[in-house]
C-alpha cells in the first residue's frame, strides 16, 4: 500500500494563505526599499496602516515627479519627508488637525511629515506631495508665510487670485485659513480648492503630473504655470 504524502485537504488553504502573506510581505518590502533608496523619502511603518497597494500608489506618485521636485519635498532644514498612513489622520506625535481624519502635510515640530489616510489614489497623493513642495520654504507651523514666496504670488496672479490680507496679517498668521482672498477665475475644483489658492496650487500640481492634457484642457493658465515654474528646474 502506497503512503499518501499529500497534505490534508484542510491544511492546504492554510499553507496557501501563509505563502501568499509571505509573498505580499516580500513585495511590500521591495517597494518600501525602492521608495527609500530612489526618492530619499522615509515611510513610517510602526503603528501605521500601510499595505502593498498603498505603498505601490506612493511609489507611483513619486515616480511621476521630476527629480528636482522629489529633492525638495518639505523644508530641507527639517530632514527627509516622512510619510505616514493611518485612519485617524494623525501625525507621529498623535496630533490630529482634522477631527474626522484627513490627508495633510505638516512641518510642525520641525519634522517634515505627509499623513495619508489608507487607500488613497495616486492623484490624491500627488496633491499632498504638491503641498510638501509648495511649502518647502516656510518655517515650522507657519504655512501662511507661503504668501511671502514669489512662486505662490505668481501662481495667484496667473490664475485670478488676489490676496486681500495685508503683509502684517500674513506675518501674524499661522494658517492659510486666517487670511482673505478674492478670486475672479472659473470654478474648476470640488469643495475648498475653489476658496483657497494653496489648495488650487496643489490640485493643479497633482493634475499636471497625473494627466497634463486634462489640466491644459481645463485651465491653460495653470498648465503653463506648472510647466514653466514647477516642472522645469529653474534652480
Amino acid at each position: 500500500m502506497l503512503l499518501n504524502k499529500q497534505a490534508p485537504v484542510a491544511a492546504r488553504p492554510l499553507r496557501l494563505l501563509l505563502a501568499l502573506s509571505l509573498f505580499i510581505a516580500f513585495a511590500s518590502s521591495c517597494v518600501l526599499e525602492q521608495i527609500r533608496q530612489d526618492y530619499a523619502v522615509e515611510v513610517v511603518i510602526d503603528g501605521q496602516s500601510w499595505d502593498e497597494e498603498g505603498l505601490a500608489s506612493l511609489a507611483t506618485a513619486l515616480d511621476k515627479l521630476p527629480q528636482h521636485i522629489v529633492d525638495r519635498l518639505g523644508n530641507r532644514h527639517y530632514g527627509r519627508l516622512h510619510v505616514l498612513s493611518n485612519a485617524e489622520g494623525a501625525a507621529s506625535d498623535g496630533w490630529q488637525p482634522y477631527g474626522d481624519g484627513a490627508n495633510f502635510y505638516s512641518n510642525a515640530s520641525e519634522r517634515n511629515e505627509l499623513v495619508l489616510l489608507p487607500h488613497q489614489s495616486v492623484r490624491t497623493i500627488l496633491h499632498e506631495l504638491g503641498h510638501a513642495y509648495q511649502l518647502r520654504e516656510v518655517p515650522a507651523d507657519r504655512y501662511a508665510w507661503v504668501f511671502f514666496q514669489s512662486e505662490q504670488r505668481e501662481f495667484m496672479a496667473a490664475t485670478g487670485w488676489e490676496l486681500l490680507s495685508t503683509e502684517e496679517e500674513v506675518a501674524a498668521a499661522r494658517s492659510v485659513s486666517e487670511l482673505h482672498f478674492a478670486y475672479s477665475g472659473p470654478d474648476l475644483w470640488d469643495r475648498m480648492s475653489n476658496e483657497d489658492p494653496v489648495e488650487d496650487y496643489a490640485n493643479s500640481f497633482a493634475l499636471y503630473f497625473d494627466d497634463p492634457e486634462e489640466l491644459e484642457r481645463l485651465s491653460p493658465e495653470r498648465y503653463d504655470f506648472i510647466a514653466t515654474h514647477v516642472a522645469r528646474d529653474g534652480r
